[in-house]
């Protein structure tokens, strides 16, 4: 196993040659040519059976000018849904990547369909992968010792940028905690709005009711998670969420925007709560609900994870993986 990475992930991976293509450059677009060329240079060296490019508008966007074959393609949400509306080149490099891959792996159902229809990719090249999570390290915990009041914990992790709308977690933060001072909203990731969200915090005087933390190693999450009460996306534009099934998974009640691939995982009212986006008012009387009643957070996160375990595992996921390489492979003639 061989990863070629514009920024590589800081830790060894047992198994894998790590190789990095960088940049001087800054910008992702104008470092496009001089990462390919050392994509390029990893490939021929590597002779590899199989490629699998993860992110069209980044990694994909290499795959047709490599030609080489069997090759997999994965979207993840933006790279389908956002990125190619905004740009005429962005889509025509898409719809390239797209045609020259032997099998794209969709996260949710609706980017599947988008491929499908925006793009006119045969259906049987295209695959519903989501990414799952790992069942046994994302399992219900005990909360930490440490906590010894009775503050409702309200959490999310997910970065800080547009489409994540922090904006308006934060309004109806600010409305559920008027009525409930016992909860508690922490706020972790990195992203170029963190700056305004701090800033938001401040002007809407919840300093006493929220914390903003940096980003950390993803082996913290677990026990973030295990911290928290009730786990919280607001997301105007989504494919399936990582981070919604790593805190489903851990058995957290979740409060999400009906929006992309997260009504394919939360079934309202049953394992998790379904509020439309860019509605702080909603959002505001579902953190309300789930503060007042441990119940019915406790019900939502038995079912939320009974869910995930069901159809989300990654181990199984990634079985299912391993058959279409091996297939690939197999047809082409290759393997060594």
């Amino acid at each position: 196993m061989h990863l070629i990475t514009y920024d590589p992930p800081g830790v060894p991976l047992p198994g894998v040659r790590q190789h990095l293509a960088g940049s001087k450059v800054r910008n992702q677009y104008l470092a496009f040519w001089p990462r390919h060329l050392a994509i390029a240079r990893f490939v021929r060296e590597i002779d590899p059976d199989l490629i699998h490019a993860h992110f069209i508008a980044k990694y994909g966007f290499h795959l047709p000018l490599l030609g080489r074959s069997p090759a997999v393609l994965s979207a993840w949400g933006d790279d389908v849904l956002i990125l190619p509306r905004k740009s005429r080149l962005i889509r025509w490099f898409t719809a390239r990547a797209l045609r020259s891959a032997d099998l794209v792996y969709a996260v949710s159902q609706d980017i599947k369909r988008h491929i499908e229809e925006d793009f006119s990719i045969p259906p049987d090249r295209v695959r519903y992968l989501p990414f799952g999570v790992d069942t046994e390290i994302f399992a219900p915990h005990d909360r930490p010792s440490a906590r010894t009041d009775d503050r409702i914990e309200v959490f999310s992790n997910r970065d800080f940028y547009p489409v994540y709308d922090h904006g308006t977690l934060l309004a109806g933060f600010a409305k559920a905690v008027s009525r409930n001072r016992r909860l508690h909203l922490t706020l972790k990731g990195d992203g170029p709005e963190k700056q305004r969200i701090e800033s938001l915090v401040g002007s809407l005087d919840l300093r006493d009711a929220v914390t903003v933390l940096p980003k950390t190693d993803h082996a913290d999450v677990p026990v973030d998670l295990a911290r928290a009460d009730v786990f919280v996306t607001t997301s105007v534009s989504d494919g399936t969420p990582v981070s919604l099934l790593e805190a489903m998974a851990s058995s957290l009640p979740v409060v999400a925007t009906a929006v992309g691939g997260i009504p394919e995982w939360i079934e309202d009212g049953k394992t998790g709560l379904l509020i439309p986006p860019e509605n702080p008012d909603i959002l505001a009387e579902k953190i309300l609900m789930l503060a007042e009643d441990a119940d019915c957070r406790a019900a939502l996160g038995a079912r939320a994870r009974e869910a995930v375990v069901r159809r989300g595992s990654w181990q199984q996921l990634m079985a299912g993986v391993e058959e279409d390489y091996l297939r690939l492979v197999g047809r082409r003639g290759g393997g060594r």
